[in-house]
């Protein structure tokens, strides 16, 4: 059969316009910065492919294939790395996604603690400002090769390092000298900036490259002269997420000390340096939740002197605090955008009494910490700035019987919306994470949520229609 190879539609043949607007429909509105990694989606791998095709159609592509662009921690990706860095394409890069995978054991020799870290990779992180464009850095450190003896014996350990025992197990664990080393050489120069730090990490170990002021000094008595809090005071945007690790068992990541350890010293490592950042995002993980449980809490030490020009805060896994209304009131002048994703307030039954001297059908006790509570308080603190809240899931897990089913029927009949904002626990020996489905529904019997988030959405709204009246 003969085909009329002019009759037949080309890509070639569009215009430059239609092509793009064809990429970003592939696209969609995914800004992943692993979408260009070694396992690309769908979408990424068919645009990839189409750039391979022709020289018009690489030049056309490549903006958006380097736009976010893949170091991996082995001197082969550090070499590509460094090819595009030396190329007028490098202009095209903005976000740099370095994953590191520690491949050495424990007690080998130097040479085989710094194989994790090769010359290639050291060049390109040290030069970040060959990148003119760049804008974003996210640093992942991925504990997969972990042995496993010593993954549990990590989950097991309830000692507090000392500050020697941190630079003598970074000597010797090769994951230990690998975050060690990504730290010092990215720190290690003025001119290595980027708007946007994202640090995607399983916390277990601190390294020995942060700390309070009080520590950097002290640490220049050996020899590590540069001061890491001086490279974070830079960022405008900063984020701390959370990953849960696998033992092998089914304990999970926050029943460890040392994970507990490390997150109420994120002042310390993190924190106290983010003196210019408006964007902040910390997330703990559903294996790995963070804030004020009533068993194994992974705090968060929030303080109102913290982050004194954030705009937007995004919180994510995380048992809210009774001290984070307090350092959301110290940013009433600046917030202006709250994220709450897969947030909890501990199930206040325990708080307020057993189910014998406490009806569930009556309001909580304004002394109980609950939703109602944060949203009431924090909305009496008349936050200027604030013009958009957002909690997510808009829908919980709940115990439905016939009552509720009908009530939930009536309030939709009646037009007056209602929606239940999510309580948890944690399981006391394995530190799963378990929705109070009975609470929640409780919660939403009795309306006291959704009138504190009433409350919290006025002020909002008045903000919104004080900055139109303004323009």
């Amino acid at each position: 059969m003969h085909l009329d190879r002019q009759a037949m539609p080309c890509l070639a043949d569009l215009s430059q316009e239609l092509v793009l607007q064809i990429v970003h429909f592939l696209m969609g509105s995914d800004e992943s910065y692993e979408w260009n990694s070694r396992n690309p989606s769908g979408e990424a791998q068919a645009i990839t492919s189409l750039s391979h095709t022709s020289t018009y159609f690489y030049k056309l592509l490549s903006p958006f294939l380097l736009r976010h662009i893949v170091l991996h921690n082995t001197q082969k990706s550090g070499n590509a790395v460094q090819y595009l860095a030396k190329s007028s394409q490098r202009t095209y890069v903005k976000a740099l996604y370095f994953k590191g995978v520690a491949t050495g054991s424990e007690n080998q020799d130097n040479d085989d603690i710094n194989r994790d870290f090769p010359s290639s990779v050291k060049t390109v992180m040290s030069n970040l400002a060959v990148f003119p464009n760049l804008e974003t850095l996210i640093l992942h450190f991925d504990l997969e090769k972990i042995q496993d003896d010593r993954f549990e014996a990590l989950l097991l350990d309830e000692e507090e390092e000392t500050e020697e025992q941190t630079r003598e197990a970074e000597a010797q664990q090769a994951w230990r000298a690998l975050q060690k080393q990504t730290f010092e050489v990215i720190t290690s120069k003025d001119s290595n900036k980027c708007r946007e730090l994202v640090v995607k990490i399983c916390p277990l170990r601190s390294t020995s490259m942060f700390g309070s002021k009080q520590m950097n000094q002290a640490r220049s008595t050996i020899l590590i002269l540069f001061d890491a809090s001086k490279w974070l005071a830079q960022l405008e945007s900063f984020s701390f997420e959370i990953y849960a690790q696998d033992e092998g068992a089914e304990w999970c990541t926050n029943t460890s000390f040392c994970f507990r350890h490390y997150m109420q010293k994120l002042d310390h490592y993190f924190l106290d340096a983010l003196t210019n950042v408006t964007r902040l995002m910390i997330s703990g993980h559903e294996e790995g939740p963070v804030g004020l449980t009533e068993i194994y809490e992974a705090l968060v030490p929030l303080k109102p002197e913290h982050v004194p020009k954030l705009r937007e805060l995004e919180m994510r896994w995380y048992f809210i605090q009774e001290t984070f209304v307090d350092f959301l009131k110290a940013h009433s002048a600046t917030l202006e955008r709250l994220t709450l994703s897969n947030c909890f307030w501990t199930d206040p039954s325990g708080a307020a009494g057993t189910a014998d001297d406490w009806d569930v059908n009556e309001p909580l006790p304004e002394d109980v910490p609950s939703w109602h509570r944060f949203f009431h308080t924090y909305a009496a603190s008349k936050p200027s700035a604030l013009r958009h809240v957002t909690v997510v899931p808009e829908t919980v897990a709940l115990e439905l019987d016939d009552e509720m089913i009908q009530l939930q029927k009536n309030w939709k009949d009646q037009g007056k919306g209602r929606r239940a904002f999510a309580y948890a626990e944690i399981d006391d020996k394995y530190g799963m994470l378990m929705e109070s489905k009975e609470e929640n529904a409780w919660a939403l019997r009795r309306g006291q949520d959704m009138e504190g988030w009433e409350e919290l959405m006025a002020v909002v709204r008045a903000n919104k229609e004080k900055l139109t009246g303004q323009a």
